[in-house]
């Protein structure tokens, strides 16, 4: 075994391992980071990997991850509380090393195939995890005659938080889709074959042996666990995710623009049957609007911003550092309204945390990011990296998703793994044509 193949076989066991315990767990990011680093720098050929990451046109993705990983380092300097000020740091070591892992694979050895059948492992342990939940949804159910045990956290026992076990379902369904779109052989991108001798080799895209049947119950059984999971923010984005599914599924087709409106109510029609059928928690929180029993529809978080805004507003140039006890920035009122328990006050906004923690400077930096992430995924016409970039987009409204672990987990290994796929899709595009174009060259001097 060369150097090169035995580093991309070690890569690829991390990568499994991760896609494969992420719906479970975020413990195993703790050990599969700093093992990926290791293994990059001793890995070396720092040349050929510079010139990858030019060649994918990521330096500048990767620069402003590598700042948010920074910003926490700096931040560790003004910091009152070093200990939690280490551990956050810690926590978002991935925005640091998985630009540089991903972007720098060694396309020879880290094919696409190797990539979606890490997508496939993904699918898989997503529906073990579900199965799971509802298999223990409905042992309680009929063991205490309640319903609660099909409802948010009663229902997801078996993995995360309901919000990041949302966005985890809803990157499935993402991926799902991309395997239905592509299993008729309608690919977004044209990928040519080359003849020799009358023969043609395969395409550059591997061909999905997955149906389309099987992928619309399991597509069917994601939507469906979603809305039981009664994350309000991960509902709201799975029906915006689907939405834009559909359009792009009949833009690819030559559908007229009626065939995504017409599905788009089948959509909408179908979430209102839903939440009628089985209320649960966010029923409940619609009932209350349409009755407005509700005096603001955001409830406390209307308050949280306003403290944590407040309070950015009067550290605006450095925020308050990486690390702090909330006691020394909040009052005793406050501090009833948010967690003191946590590692740092929780803003429930990605934006208004990051201009908490760390200025206005490191808000604009995010800003950017989230902009040049989605001009990067209609640039290279990169469905999966848009449809995450809206759930992420959405979900960051209403949490301070890039906080935590399986946040943190969640979002730099499948943003870094699609625009990788991308890549190494475009690299065996280019591969494709050279051999078409020595294949025609080789033709004619014979001739």
């Amino acid at each position: 075994m060369n150097r090169a193949l035995f580093f991309s076989r070690c890569y690829f066991i991390l990568l499994v391992i991760a896609v494969i315990t992420i719906p479970f767990t975020k413990l195993f990011y703790f050990i599969i980071t700093p093992l990926l680093l290791i293994l990059w720098i001793i890995e070396g050929e720092w040349k050929s990997k510079w010139n990858r990451l030019k060649e994918s046109h990521t330096v500048v993705i990767t620069g402003i991850l590598a700042l948010f990983w920074l910003m926490n380092l700096i931040g560790l300097f003004y910091a009152n509380d070093l200990t939690k000020g280490l551990m956050r740091t810690y926590d978002k070591l991935p925005f640091l090393v998985y630009p540089l892992v991903f972007f720098t694979l060694n396309k020879e050895y880290f094919t696409l195939k190797k990539l979606h059948t890490l997508f496939k492992w993904f699918l898989f342990a997503t529906v073990v995890m579900l199965m799971m939940n509802w298999g223990n949804a409905f042992i309680r159910y009929f063991t205490t005659g309640e319903a609660r045990h099909f409802y948010y956290n009663d229902f997801s026992q078996y993995s995360c938080h309901t919000s990041y076990a949302s966005l985890l379902v809803c990157i499935a369904f993402i991926i799902a889709f991309y395997f239905l779109n592509a299993s008729n052989g309608k690919s977004h991108i044209s990928c040519p074959s080359v003849e020799t001798d009358g023969s043609e080799t395969p395409s550059c895209l591997p061909p999905h042996t997955s149906h389309p049947i099987p992928l619309t119950i399991l597509l069917s059984f994601y939507a469906i666990s979603i809305y039981f999971l009664q994350s309000r923010t991960g509902i709201l984005a799975f029906i915006v995710v689907s939405i834009f599914s559909l359009f792009y599924y009949f833009h690819t087709r030559k559908k007229t623009f009626w065939y995504g409106i017409v599905g788009t109510l089948i959509v909408l029609l179908f979430t209102f049957t839903i939440i009628k059928l089985f209320p649960g928690r966010v029923g409940h929180h619609i009932t209350n609007i349409e009755q407005q029993e509700d005096k603001n529809v955001l409830g406390l978080r209307s308050e949280i911003w306003s403290i944590t805004y407040q309070l950015a507003m009067k550290n605006k140039m450095l925020g308050i550092g990486t690390g702090y006890h909330a006691e020394s920035y909040l009052t005793d009122a406050e501090l009833e309204i948010f967690d003191k328990n946590r590692l740092f006050i929780n803003a429930h906004n990605q934006f208004l945390q990051t201009f908490l923690d760390h200025g206005i400077f490191a808000l604009l930096l995010l800003v950017f990011f989230i902009i040049n992430s989605f001009y990067f995924a209609i640039k290279t016409r990169n469905y999966l990296l848009f449809m995450l970039m809206i759930s992420i987009f959405i979900n960051i409204l209403f949490e301070s998703m890039l906080e935590r672990g399986h946040g943190i987990f969640a979002f730099s290994l499948f943003y870094c793994l699609f625009i990788a796929k991308n890549n190494i899709f475009a690299t065996a595009i280019q591969n494709s044509r050279d051999i078409a174009r020595n294949v025609s060259t080789t033709s004619i001097k014979k001739k």
